[in-house]
């Protein structure tokens, strides 16, 4: 197995209070983010990171990239591979050395005013798939998929005996919350969709009409493709999604939604928690989920904006 390696987990500092600027408390600095942990030499590994979702703690209700926040502002993208896996095995894999996968950027202000730091990157990593709701995830990652000093020093293995300045933790995410979207992933069908019936309306449970506060309009029924093969990034036209749609506390009803009827649903309204299936059949998709309580008016709105239309393009050939 590949050597796993894992950073390590800050906790979020505790300071009250008013306006903060952008810069290092007294005391603290990137190689000392708070008080409840020692000092590192950055010239030894790369410091402390700050994990999204929380180790142990859960994400509400809809999740598809996993951040590192690091306030050592040194930090550089590696090579390798960072891997997510759930109790049945690894879910997927995702390559540092893809930007639509991985991404490193500097800490915003508002960031960093947040987190009472002075500087930090963040590490996001984009998922094919969302995080389903009370699910048991952990991360690891290859060593050295992270550096920093201009590439000399890399981030450590994990797990791993010799430790030096950093102790050995796993990352473990998740999400719950009464309502929201599970396990959201596209994939190539099996078979093409079936032409929409042009459905715009909604029923609840038990077939009777329900009045909506507000214009949900544009959603699409007709009969999806069945999904087929592992999920996937880009999704293009003609690809299928899936997900779970969770109904809970208020939330009673569930309407699927596409802003330019460019998504057909199998379904378009579901009065219980299930199973969603749609095909991409438009040039520009948005597609959403509305959800409403027992009376009709909106709890909330999830929307997952644009994907993809076209296939990327081909790099051109190098010139000899």
């Amino acid at each position: 197995m590949k050597k796993l390696i894992a950073l390590v987990l800050v906790c979020m500092l505790c300071l009250a209070g008013t306006a903060f600027a952008a810069e290092w408390p007294e005391g603290l600095s990137p190689a000392k983010p708070t008080n409840l942990k020692p000092e590192v030499d950055l010239d030894k590994n790369i410091g402390y990171w700050l994990p999204f979702p929380r180790s142990g703690l859960p994400a509400e209700s809809f999740c598809d990239v996993l951040e590192l926040y690091m306030p050592n502002p040194d930090i550089e993208l590696g090579e390798g591979t960072a891997t997510l896996w759930n109790a049945d095995g690894e879910v997927c894999v995702l390559d540092f050395s893809d930007p639509t996968q991985v991404e490193l950027r500097d800490l915003e202000e508002v960031e960093l005013v947040d987190l009472h730091w002075g500087s930090g990157k963040c590490l996001e990593m984009h998922l094919p798939i969302s995080l389903k709701f009370d699910e048991n995830y952990y991360v690891t990652m290859d060593e050295g998929v992270l550096t920093s000093r201009g590439g000399k020093v890399k981030s450590m293995p994990i797990p791993y005996s010799d430790k030096v300045d950093i102790t050995e933790q796993y990352w473990t995410p998740m999400i719950s919350g009464d309502y929201g979207i599970s396990g959201l992933y596209y994939s190539t069908p099996a078979t093409g969709a079936a032409d929409a019936t042009g459905a715009t309306g909604a029923t609840g449970a038990t077939g009777e009409e329900i009045e909506v506060e507000g214009a949900i309009e544009g959603a699409v029924e007709g009969e999806a493709a069945t999904a087929a093969g592992e999920p996937k990034y880009n999704p293009v036209k003609g690809d299928v999604l899936n997900f779970d749609v969770v109904l809970g506390g208020d939330v009673t009803y569930a309407i699927m939604r596409s802003e330019n009827n460019s998504v057909y649903f199998d379904t378009l309204e579901y009065g219980q928690s299930g199973h969603v299936t749609g095909t991409i059949t438009g040039d520009k998709p948005e597609w959403g989920v509305v959800f409403l309580d027992a009376d009709g008016a909106v709890v909330d709105y999830m929307s997952l904006g644009a994907i993809s239309a076209e296939e990327p393009a081909e790099e051109p050939a190098a010139e000899e």
